[in-house]
């Protein structure tokens, strides 16, 4: 398959990007120019690197055409295919391929804890992701795989979500604009809260006539979906990536975080993490989307989640005692019999302290099998950092 990322020289981007040529696949990347990620991306044999500023698609969605040079950043020289000119400028059409059968769509700007409450960053988002959308409709494209998370479910479900951030909200906005084909019309991602009574019978009335809604909205939403899966011809995947864990994430989440701690001796606060919680190993992500884009699935939503689910302070207390484990064995020191984890002494993240709750039935009820158990991630994230604070150079036998 023909296929486009943006976003690519993200965590997950450069897994998926693998992944993909690893099976053959003609794999495309929009990257920043600046993007310090870019000299692993240019290390990847096969994949052919496009630098194209994103806000150029938020034109294409206002104007419903192709947007001028001014937004687009000139093409690198980093892969070698002809540069086409237009009128002496670049212009999308020349630095984006054709006849594409996929697009992966990674790129989103505000995910850490600062950005994710900016509606103004999230809106951005919202309005590029719909250009992006439109531009892979009117080119062709096959199939459009949003990479989405669990926030949008935020405190609800998949039938009736209630996202809490602004990045969740903008996100559920993009996933039903794209289950829709693109129809869904809202004025802002972010509509003004309706402020709840304390008094019981006035509550009570206030939810019954949002369970109503909410029904009625969800008829509307699945028969607005039926419509679109009939008529569009670029199938649009939701996919609900919730928590991925790996090397080369971002070293301070809160798996990156614990590890580090772990090895160091040094004690950490904590949340109560008391929530349900799943994790699953990047590498098995990268195979779920892999999975999905060629097993030739229709448009849904699919949440993209390991296998079980348990108490977050449960994971957590298993990645301190493979830590514990680890040092033994790699130092021959007796590990503390007492935990150094303080749970309760810091708040949840801007997410809240939200319950997760995914739909393994997407996944493995298709045939889709993780092959990286979580001891087994988490013990190579501890062999990771343990050898970079060696100074050792870091290998790594993919499963």
């Amino acid at each position: 398959m023909k296929i486009l990322i943006s976003g690519v020289s993200s965590f997950l981007g450069i897994y998926t990007a693998k992944e993909l040529l690893s099976q053959g696949h003609e794999l495309y990347g929009i990257v920043r120019k600046e993007s310090k990620n870019r000299e692993k991306l240019e290390s990847l044999r096969g994949l052919q690197l496009i630098s194209v500023d994103m806000k150029a698609f938020s034109s294409f969605a206002e104007k419903e055409e192709l947007a001028s040079a001014e937004a687009i950043r000139k093409q690198e020289d980093s892969f070698s295919r002809e540069v086409a000119f237009l009128q002496g400028d670049f212009a999308l059409a020349s630095l984006l391929p054709k006849d594409l059968d996929a697009i992966i769509h990674f790129a989103w700007d505000g995910v850490g804890s600062k950005g994710r409450e900016n509606p103004e960053i999230q809106e951005q988002n919202l309005l590029m992701s719909k250009g992006f959308y439109q531009w892979g409709l009117q080119n062709g494209v096959k199939y459009f795989l949003f990479a989405g998370s669990q926030a949008e479910y935020g405190r609800g479900t998949r039938e009736h979500s209630e996202p809490v951030s602004a990045y969740g909200k903008a996100k559920l906005s993009f996933s039903r604009y794209g289950l829709s084909g693109g129809r869904a019309v809202e004025d802002s991602a972010f509509p003004k809260q309706c402020f709840r009574s304390f008094d019981d019978k006035e509550e009570a009335e206030q939810e019954k006539a949002k369970e109503t809604e909410q029904k009625a909205e969800q008829k509307s939403e699945q028969k607005t979906e039926r419509k679109a899966e009939q008529e569009n011809p670029m199938k649009f995947l939701d996919l609900r990536i919730f928590s991925v864990y790996g090397v080369g994430d971002h070293e301070t989440t809160l798996v990156h975080t614990l590890v580090q701690a772990v090895l160091a001796g040094q004690p950490m606060d904590l949340s109560p993490c008391s929530q349900m919680w799943n994790f699953m190993e990047a590498r098995d992500l990268a195979r779920a989307i892999a999975f999905l884009l060629e097993g030739g699935f229709g448009s849904g939503t699919y949440d993209l989640c390991g296998k079980e689910s348990r108490p977050l302070k449960d994971f957590v207390l298993e990645i301190e005692a493979l830590g514990k484990a680890f040092l033994e064995k790699k130092e021959g020191k007796k590990a503390l019999a007492t935990s150094l984890l303080r749970f309760g002494e810091r708040a949840s993240n801007a997410e809240g302290p939200v319950d997760l709750k995914p739909s393994v039935k997407d996944l493995y009820d298709r045939g889709f099998q993780e092959k990286i158990s979580f001891s087994q991630g988490i013990e190579e994230l501890y062999q990771y950092f343990y050898q970079k604070k060696e100074g050792e150079a870091w290998q790594r036998k993919d499963v």
